[in-house]
């Protein structure tokens, strides 16, 4: 299936996260490519899509070891630099079509870890060998990531105005449990074009696992919070050009993050 159409964006996000006694701030930037390619020819419901990740740098770190972090995530992460997806018009990831190929690039990968230092890559690939045995897992992750939060938010904002609804979304910080939120949903019209607004809050009524975040943690004491706040900006006839998300998390005053995501439409 061709594209129908492909539209280039720039992403840049900046962070502080604070675990314990580390605090960093960090800031990175991103070139993308989206394809839009229709529907799907099996669940014509699904809409199919291509994001290619062309480029992503740090431009700025506090702490000098971060510099090495960051290069050794993207380094795993470009295994998923092209993600061919269906997308459902609530704004969910609910097919991964070139699994395959990832799948390949992995074994690749796998091979020159193993190479440079086999015994420190050991857990990173036995990690990594589950999650590819575990789509679902997969596509929870490629939902998580800064482009598609913001890309999956939109899309399924202008499915659900005007609305408000209980869902989850993985925390920020990589502990592994569900965050439940209530998001609400807001468009506002424009001379030359419209902007809709996100935002969610966490779900007090909702289940969270504390003793996860307990062992995983060791915090015993927790103080759980989140708030997302989002706009997208789109010309009348619905092209995204810009959008703008702040993220605060925190588990307690120990483990705290706070993302500012800002998308450009480049071409």
């Amino acid at each position: 299936m061709e594209a129908q159409n492909v539209t280039r964006f720039r992403l840049t996000v900046k962070g502080n996260v604070k675990m314990l006694t580390m605090m960093d701030s960090f800031a990175t930037e991103g070139r993308y490519e989206l394809s839009a390619r229709g529907a799907n020819s099996m669940r014509p419901e699904l809409q199919e899509y291509v994001l290619e990740e062309k480029e992503v740098k740090l431009t700025d770190y506090f702490d000098p070891n971060t510099y090495q972090l960051i290069e050794y995530v993207n380094r795993l992460a470009s295994i998923y630099n092209r993600q061919h997806i269906c997308i459902s018009k609530d704004g969910a990831i609910r097919g991964l079509l070139n699994l395959p190929e990832i799948k390949t690039k992995w074994e690749g990968l796998k091979k020159e870890l193993m190479q440079v230092n086999p015994v420190a890559a050991f857990e990173v690939i036995r990690h990594r060998d589950r999650e590819m045995d575990q789509p679902v897992a997969i596509i929870d992750n490629l939902s998580n990531t800064h482009f598609m939060q913001l890309f999956l938010s939109d899309y399924g904002a202008q499915q659900e105005l005007p609305a408000k609804r209980q869902t989850a979304t993985p925390d920020r910080m990589g502990i592994g449990f569900m965050m439940p939120v209530v998001q609400t949903f807001r468009k506002d019209q424009r001379e030359a074009g419209y902007t809709i607004h996100t935002e969610a809050v966490l779900d007090n009524s909702g289940r969270i696992d504390k003793g996860m975040i307990t062992r995983v943690t060791g915090q015993q004491e927790l103080d759980i919070r989140h708030f997302t706040r989002g706009s997208f900006q789109h010309t009348a006839d619905g092209v995204l050009q810009s959008a703008e998300m702040t993220v605060f998390e925190q588990l307690n005053e120990e483990y705290k993050s706070d993302l500012y995501l800002q998308l450009e439409k480049i071409g």
